[in-house]
């Protein structure tokens, strides 16, 4: 007896959207958006829109409330942009659907994998024929050095020094041995609640869950006073 097969409900015809060009001022935050954009991820962003325009796509609701591209958004009007391309979905800003928007430009991106190493060799081939180096990746020197450190064999990368030569960083000098001390937390609250407590000055944050610093800290370069001609 043949089994009954199951059909399939057929995939939706694909609809490109529209894009459309709308004043800057004329969008406005989602209120209900959790997603924070620190000054040096806002430079970053701010140099690739000043290479590159807007190639991310800037996502609203009916309304003109944004849903995905906040971070986008906020960088472009830091560099007077008056204008940015969007597009605009027929959909009330707290309906699921444009909740589920909100949620998902945010953290599906967390399920894929990342070949660490991989990475850390583009930085290099970037930092090496680019002359902007590295702004606009989401990465500097200090960082890409510290990276290596946790992609690279010890009979490769022996130690920050030798991470620091690898990078080829423009004025490094021979570091001192770094006294490290990790510290696990069970939760971002639990990390949070100590970094508050303690007063301690956060440096990298990279990704959601792995943030560095120095102990005493000693601020970082304040990159947000360079000015760029467009």
């Amino acid at each position: 007896m043949s089994k009954k097969k199951v059909s399939e409900k057929p995939s939706p015809p694909l609809k490109p959207y529209a894009v459309e060009v709308v004043p800057i001022e004329s969008l406005r935050p989602h209120p209900k958006n959790y997603r924070i954009h620190p000054a040096d991820e806002l430079e970053h962003i701010a140099e690739s829109l000043r290479r590159f325009g807007v190639y991310r796509n800037v996502v609203i609701a009916k309304d003109g409330t944004l849903l995905a591209g906040h971070g986008v958004v906020t960088a472009a009007k830091q560099i007077q942009f008056t204008k940015i391309p969007v597009i605009r979905l027929n959909v009330d800003p707290d309906s699921p659907e444009a909740l589920k928007v909100l949620v998902g430009d945010n953290e599906i991106e967390h399920l894929s994998e990342q070949d660490d190493r991989l990475l850390a060799g583009l930085l290099k081939i970037i930092k090496e024929q680019d002359p902007m180096g590295l702004r606009g990746t989401g990465y500097d020197e200090m960082m890409l050095a510290n990276f290596l450190m946790v992609t690279r064999p010890a009979s490769e990368i022996a130690d920050f020094d030798a991470a620091a030569a690898w990078t080829g960083m423009p004025e490094y000098q021979s570091a001192k041995e770094v006294i490290k001390i990790v510290i696990a937390f069970d939760s971002a609250k639990r990390r949070d609640e100590f970094v508050k407590k303690f007063g301690i000055e956060i440096d990298y944050k990279r990704e959601k869950n792995t943030w560095s610093t120095k102990w005493p800290y000693e601020g970082r370069e304040d990159r947000a006073s360079l000015k760029f001609k467009k």
